[in-house]
């Protein structure tokens, strides 16, 4: 009995020493695959991360292809995306240089037609100051004919319409051939003052039009550059070898 025991334990001491043995070249084929790794150089996947994606290669595999086929697809709607806003916001750049040119020309045609104002007005105050009457005979019909060559030289000059010609021809709307000349200038020049002062607030409506237009034309392009800017610096990002095959890659938003 006492041998046998001797024998078990001798037995139990030489499995022990091989366990041990065991243990011992795992543990330094280990730290020796580790030094090795390490010396290689600090980028990579260690020798540990490579026996476990070579265990899961097949469903590793499957997982690379389709990020890279994702990622391959959204670097491609981005591209289109990006060249789609570049166009356009090149185009609104056009057209916040027109609106503004059409502006710029609105306020031109704006300050003339008060100028002309100013000076249908500066004529009419000086005949009302006028001391004396022009002389001319008294006669109803040299009034008459002068009222007739005074609105056709005014007419051929362009300062009256038509319609205002043939308003004092046919003695409408305040026009009298009967009166002294100088009445017949007064109201000419009149009925040209209003007619400036309508021509300078269409010139003013155009121009608050044009206004408004260029504003927004602006406020477009500055958006459409910002977008622009956007959308190339998400390329330029989603092009980068570290995140070419990146997961979380934001794609363009649907337009």
């Amino acid at each position: 009995m006492e041998a046998a025991a001797q024998e078990f334990a001798q037995g139990m001491r030489e499995a022990l020493a091989i366990w041990l043995a065991l243990l011992a070249a795992v543990v330094i084929t280990f730290l020796v695959l580790s030094l090795l790794s390490r010396r290689g150089g600090k980028t990579g996947p260690s020798w540990w991360a490579r026996v476990r994606k070579a265990i899961k290669d097949p469903e590793v595999a499957k997982e690379r292809q389709a990020k890279a086929e994702r990622s391959a697809a959204a670097i491609k709607e981005l591209e289109r995306y990006s060249a789609e806003v570049a166009v356009a916001a090149e185009r609104a750049n056009v057209m916040a240089e027109r609106r503004r040119a059409e502006w710029e020309g609105a306020q031109r045609t704006q300050d003339a037609a008060w100028r002309a104002y100013e000076e249908a007005e500066a004529a009419v105050r000086r005949l009302r100051r006028a001391n004396a009457f022009p002389l001319v005979e008294d006669d109803p019909a040299i009034r008459r004919q002068n009222l007739v060559r005074l609105v056709n030289a005014a007419h051929q000059r362009g300062e009256i319409s038509a319609f205002e010609l043939a308003d004092a021809l046919m003695h409408r709307n305040g026009w009298d051939p009967a009166a002294h000349p100088f009445a017949q200038e007064l109201m000419l020049r009149r009925v040209i003052r209003d007619r400036k002062f309508q021509a300078y607030q269409e010139a003013s409506e155009i121009e608050r039009q044009a206004a408004k237009a260029a504003d927004l034309a602006a406020a477009a392009k500055r958006s459409l550059d910002d977008e622009a800017f956007d959308a190339q610096l998400r390329l330029r990002n989603a092009t980068r070898p570290e995140h070419s095959t990146s997961a979380s890659f934001r794609t363009a938003p649907a337009r």
